[in-house]
């Protein structure tokens, strides 16, 4: 149950994002607010602990480069046509996506400032020298 709740929630922040686009004709899409999601949440924390494994330098660009990639394959190969009409079916009576967008943006600013000042205290990042 609880996969089914996140890759619903992950299918309604992209839905905004697609949403928004349309209507506003807005740079970014539902594609490009899950990548931006995944780089906020995800990306920093685990680049940064394989940045500091002892592992040649190509394998850590190696992993930085598939992390990197993953929004966008996951998003080639969940969002098909059969499915993005499903999901425009299930949220299509929803109003105010300038203002869900904004709580999607308002969530990983918190995220992020959470991450940072994790990162500083559990030693992965360094402020100053």
């Amino acid at each position: 149950m609880k996969l089914r709740l996140n890759v619903f929630l992950i299918d309604y922040v992209w839905y905004i994002g697609e949403r928004f686009y349309r209507q506003e004709k807005s740079p970014g899409d539902g594609n490009m607010l899950i990548a931006m999601c995944w780089y906020c949440t995800l990306f920093l924390p685990l680049s940064s602990i394989i940045n500091r494994l002892r592992i040649p330098a190509v394998i850590q660009i190696a992993g930085t480069v598939f992390l990197l990639i993953i929004p966008f394959i996951f998003c080639r190969i969940r969002y098909n046509p059969r499915r993005k009409e499903s999901i425009r079916l299930r949220y299509k009576n929803k109003r105010n996506w300038g203002r869900r967008l904004l709580v999607v943006w308002g969530f990983l600013i918190m995220i992020v400032a959470m991450e940072c000042i994790v990162l500083i205290k559990i030693g992965l990042w360094h402020i100053g020298t």
